[in-house]
């Protein structure tokens, strides 16, 4: 039985259940693939036993969370016998294992959800951005040559490491995508709003998504806008839906589970992911797998998973009279929506299901 250690600042809330979370890790803890986990991550502090994984969960209130983490870290794995130590960025993350493999002598994999780049000054300010820009690759730099194997969520962002660290063992695939309730679902419709689902930060570009709908609104004067999410940015764009008149045809959401997202994504004509920064958004893969066609900016993995024109265009980040183009194409001929729908659902199907990031990860864990 193989013990591994994951370490991330996600934030679980164990109390509640989640057959997103459910499936993900009943799925790595089989019995049958002969791999244990133990998780570090962000929550109501203790130690809990659940999905056949054990959580030592820390509050991100604890100003000192990579403090303790790295000291709990070290515990499990003597007290645990571990023997593989993953942790999900490349950044501060990354610095916490390579200090634990020095010490454990333990193999390390890192891992790339996102643009370790800009991306994480793009999702809000920071009072020390000059001095991080100056750290970021040079953390990065320290994990990725430490590390005896690096995952990457899309190839672009394996492309970027590979010139920190070409000679490592790369492997590619995206973060669990439960596709099994959007595949299956049967009543879906095409009515008449435009959907957005993510945190409303400056990094997902929805100002741009707002300006676009504003610019369409009068020649669809029969769609809405719909924004599923919460997050710093949303009284500012409140502010610019007031000031353009169109507060009637907008309506937040606010933060909704996997289901109650998905309730809601059945029925949206088209779904648009406007960011400015992104990995491998889960998010337009879903929409895929429920016949919806979708729209996205030229960054990141976005354009591993759209091919424009054919199950959704790509426009320019931060380009709100592309975005409104393309809006306005889809809004005008149904048949395209359909057939983009349904070029998707294909493309979701034969490219992502919960088996395949299964066995793609007992692969990297084992090889």
């Amino acid at each position: 039985m193989k013990k591994v250690l994951f370490i991330s600042l996600t934030k679980y809330n164990l109390d509640e259940s989640d057959s997103h979370l459910e499936r993900k890790f009943l799925g790595l803890s089989d019995a049958s693939l002969k791999i244990q986990i133990f998780l570090i991550g962000r929550g109501r502090t203790g130690h809990q036993r659940k999905y056949q994984s054990d959580f030592y969960l820390i509050p991100r209130w604890a100003g000192f969370w990579y403090f303790i983490a790295f000291f709990l870290s070290l515990y499990i794995v003597f007290s645990k016998k571990i023997e593989v130590i993953i942790v999900q960025s490349p950044l501060l993350d990354g610095l916490l294992g390579v200090l634990l493999k020095k010490i454990t002598r333990k193999k390390l994999f890192v891992e790339i959800h996102g643009d370790w780049v800009e991306g994480p000054f793009l999702s809000k300010k920071r009072k020390l951005a000059f001095l991080e820009r100056k750290l970021t690759p040079v953390l990065a730099k320290i994990s990725f040559r430490n590390a005896d194997k690096i995952r990457a969520v899309a190839k672009c962002l394996a492309e970027e490491a590979k010139k920190i660290a070409p000679k490592k063992p790369y492997f590619i695939f995206p973060t669990f995508t439960d596709l099994s309730i959007f595949l299956c679902e049967k009543e879906t419709k095409r009515d008449n709003f435009i959907l957005f689902v993510g945190h409303l930060e400056k990094v997902k570009g929805v100002r741009y998504l707002i300006e676009a709908f504003n610019k369409v609104s009068r020649e669809f004067p029969n769609f809405k806008l719909v924004l599923v999410g919460e997050g710093a940015e949303k009284g500012n764009y409140e502010l610019r839906i007031r000031n353009y008149g169109i507060g009637d045809r907008v309506e937040f959401k606010g933060k909704l589970s996997l289901e109650e997202t998905k309730e809601v994504m059945k029925n949206c004509y088209c779904l648009v992911l406007p960011s400015l920064s992104e990995g491998l958004p889960r998010v337009l893969i879903e929409a895929m797998a429920l016949g919806k066609p979708v729209i996205g900016t030229r960054v990141g993995g976005i354009q591993e998973l759209i091919k424009d024109g054919e199950n959704g265009f790509l426009v320019e980040p931060g380009n709100p009279d592309d975005l409104a183009e393309k809006l306005s194409i889809l809004l005008k001929i149904p048949d395209l929506t359909s057939k983009m729908g349904e070029k998707g659902r294909e493309f979701a199907k034969e490219k992502f299901s919960n088996q395949k990031y299964i066995e793609s990860y007992i692969q990297m864990i084992n090889n």
